[in-house]
C-alpha cells in the first residue's frame, strides 16, 4: 500500500471520530474523498453516511464534510447539525404559516454553512431560524392552493413574506402553490415565487 493511501485511511478515522465526537449518540463511516490535491477549492470533500444500530446507512445520499489544512492543522467543518434542527424549523414555519391562514402541504429545510466543533455545539432552531446563527437557511414551502383567502398569488406570498418577517425569520423562501393539497408537487403548481429576509 502506497503512503497517500495510508495517509487517506488515516485521515478517514480521523474525520469518522471527529463527526462522532462532535455529534454523540449517532453512528458515521466515511465512504469517500475527493482531494484538494489538482483542483481549484481549498478542501477535501469528505463523504459519509449515519449509520443505524445494524450498521446500515440510514440516509439516502452521502454527508459532505470539509476538511482544509490550516498551518499545522487540519480542520473539519461540516452541515450535519441540519439534521438535528431541522424538525423543529420546520415546525416553527409551518406553525407561522397555519396562525396566519395558510394551509401548509410541506416544507423543506437545508442549510448552505458548514460549521466546526466550536461553532455549532449546542446550535439551536431558533438561533439558526431567526439568523442569530447564520446557517443560510434554504427552505421550500408548499402551499394548498385551493385553501387561500388572498385575492392572488402575489398576495398570498407578500402576506406570507409580512408574517415571517414579523416572527424574524431569515433565510431564502421558495414558495410553490400548488392546485390543493393532494397535487403533484412537479406537475400541479399554480404559482411559485422566492423571498429573502
Amino acid at each position: 500500500m502506497d503512503q497517500n493511501n495510508t495517509e487517506l485511511k488515516v485521515q478517514m478515522k480521523d474525520v469518522e471520530a471527529y463527526l462522532r465526537s462532535k455529534y454523540p449518540g449517532h453512528s458515521f463511516e466515511v465512504t469517500g474523498c475527493t482531494p484538494l490535491a489538482g483542483t481549484a477549492r481549498d478542501y477535501d470533500e469528505w463523504f459519509y453516511n449515519t449509520l443505524d444500530a445494524e450498521g446500515n446507512a440510514e440516509n439516502e445520499s452521502s454527508f459532505v464534510a470539509m476538511g482544509r489544512i490550516n498551518g499545522d492543522s487540519y480542520e473539519l467543518t461540516d452541515d450535519f447539525y441540519g439534521e438535528l434542527i431541522r424538525d423543529e424549523i420546520v415546525k416553527n414555519i409551518r406553525k407561522a404559516a397555519l396562525e396566519a391562514g395558510f394551509s401548509v402541504i410541506d416544507i423543506k429545510a437545508s442549510f448552505w454553512e458548514q460549521f466546526g466543533s466550536d461553532e455549532a455545539k449546542d446550535i439551536s432552531a431558533l438561533d439558526v431560524l431567526t439568523g442569530k446563527i447564520n446557517a443560510g437557511n434554504d427552505i421550500k414551502i408548499f402551499l394548498d392552493g385551493s385553501a387561500l383567502k388572498q385575492s392572488s398569488y402575489e398576495n398570498a406570498l407578500v402576506e406570507l413574506e409580512k408574517v415571517f418577517s414579523q416572527k424574524k425569520f431569515t433565510g431564502d423562501y421558495y414558495v410553490v402553490i400548488l392546485k390543493d393539497k393532494d397535487a403533484d408537487p412537479a406537475r400541479d403548481r399554480l404559482y411559485s415565487d422566492s423571498f429573502t429576509l
